[in-house]
């Protein structure tokens, strides 16, 4: 092999990765929830795809609601390609094991999202997966509700993510990712205290009425590193803890608004329509706290509602000047980039020069957007093609490539290319 290429495995771009899940942590029948019937109690083994990990890691990296630009959009996850080391099972390479504490922490942070989302996505049959922040966010300007602003961190943070399988029910999941060790892991999961810490305390910030809660998942993933003593593994527990902000079954309708929103906006900004995301993922102003109040701040919020109506309404208007591609005989309009990497790495018998990457929206739910880019009300009841994004999350893997489908409003491929 020449010098600096990077040998990926012969001819497989997976991985094995150790899962344990505890169901001791699970409640008792009757009472809920009940353990689910997909998942094994206890040690197994679970064959992990390289490219469609990097797809999920910049699907949940980019954020539902934000300013600017995201820098997941583009490349900074496709360099993790480098961090996987040549074994059979998960693991860095000592360079991205060694990196400075900041760069490891993001690392960690991005695998500990994309491992347990991937391993959870067929299990759980996932639709729409949403911010919790998000969530919380949405449904309390939809519902006029006075909530304390969730944390970035500590007890008061919202739970990672929010998400709706295909039957209709709910789950609430909260992902930790370590370097450091099992120990530090247990740290991150947490004990009932009191007062409860970890994920065990973030978990349930959001609690869902009889009939729509599904789990309440804390995942922790410890990473290791090519050399050392243990491979990576994935802990899944179901502790109790303080019920916070609680979705009552009046307000579900809301629950479905800022799930569609969030799983658009997101789509919708990985394609390239920052102005039309913006206008999805906050229609009530700046933020998606935004609602009417009073005097001039009013007047404010109005100008900026109005603003992001018209750029929204002017990107719709251009959209077929978007890249446009078919995938799984489904018409997409988006954006294609193509990165060549720092190195090159070798996947099999093929030297891997570059990677291309499409993000696309269905060209038919953009034409029904581009009919109302800018509504408060619940999306679901003045669009009927938002309710394409309800649908099952979807993952493909090939031997040089992924793909992942959010219904059919989104897709998202990747391409290594020699």
């Amino acid at each position: 092999m020449r010098k600096n290429q990077h040998q990926i495995t012969g001819g497989s771009m997976n991985r094995e990765l150790a899962v344990f899940v505890d169901q001791t942590t699970w409640p008792l029948p009757p009472e809920l929830p009940q353990f689910p019937p997909t998942f094994t109690a206890g040690s197994q083994s679970f064959a992990l795809n390289i490219p469609t990990l990097l797809l999920t890691i910049g699907y949940l990296t980019t954020p539902s609601h934000a300013s600017g630009v995201s820098l997941s959009e583009f490349w900074a996850w496709v360099r993790y390609l480098h961090a996987i080391a040549d074994d059979p099972d998960l693991r860095l390479t000592p360079a991205f094991f060694e990196l400075d504490a900041h760069q490891k922490t993001i690392l960690s942070d991005d695998f500990g999202m994309g491992v347990p989302i991937y391993w959870l996505m067929d299990r759980l049959q996932l639709g729409p997966i949403a911010d919790g922040r998000y969530f919380i966010d949405r449904i309390a300007a939809c519902v006029n509700a006075t909530t304390l602003k969730p944390k970035k961190r500590g007890p008061g943070k919202s739970p990672d993510f929010v998400a709706r399988d295909s039957t209709g029910i709910w789950h609430i999941i909260e992902c930790k990712g370590t370097q450091t060790g099992g120990d530090y892991r247990k740290t991150q999961l947490g004990g009932l205290g009191p007062p409860p810490t970890g994920a065990v305390a973030q978990k349930r910030t959001i609690v869902f009425p009889a009939g729509y809660a599904g789990q309440r998942l804390a995942c922790g993933l410890q990473i290791g590193v090519q050399g050392g003593k243990h491979a990576s593994s994935l802990r899944v527990i179901d502790p109790p803890a303080d019920e916070k902000f609680v979705v009552g079954p009046e307000q579900m309708i809301y629950a479905d608004d800022a799930i569609i929103r969030a799983a658009s906006a997101r789509s919708l900004r990985l394609a390239g329509f920052g102005a039309s995301s913006a206008a999805m993922s906050a229609p009530g102003g700046a933020t998606p706290r935004s609602r009417p109040i009073s005097g001039r701040y009013e007047r404010m919020r109005r100008e900026t509602v109005a603003e992001k109506q018209a750029r929204a309404t002017e990107e719709l208007k251009n959209r077929r000047d978007r890249a446009a591609f078919t995938a799984d005989k489904r018409r997409y309009l988006g954006r294609e980039i193509e990165f060549d990497l720092p190195a090159p790495i070798v996947v099999g018998k093929r030297i891997v020069r570059s990677v291309r990457v499409r993000y696309g929206v269905g060209v038919d739910f953009l034409g029904q957007l581009s009919n109302h880019p800018l509504v408060d009300e619940p999306i679901q009841e003045v669009d009927d093609s938002t309710q394409a994004v309800k649908e099952r999350t979807t993952i493909d893997a090939g031997r040089y490539s992924a793909r992942m489908h959010v219904g059919e409003a989104f897709v998202s491929e990747i391409d290594l290319r020699a």
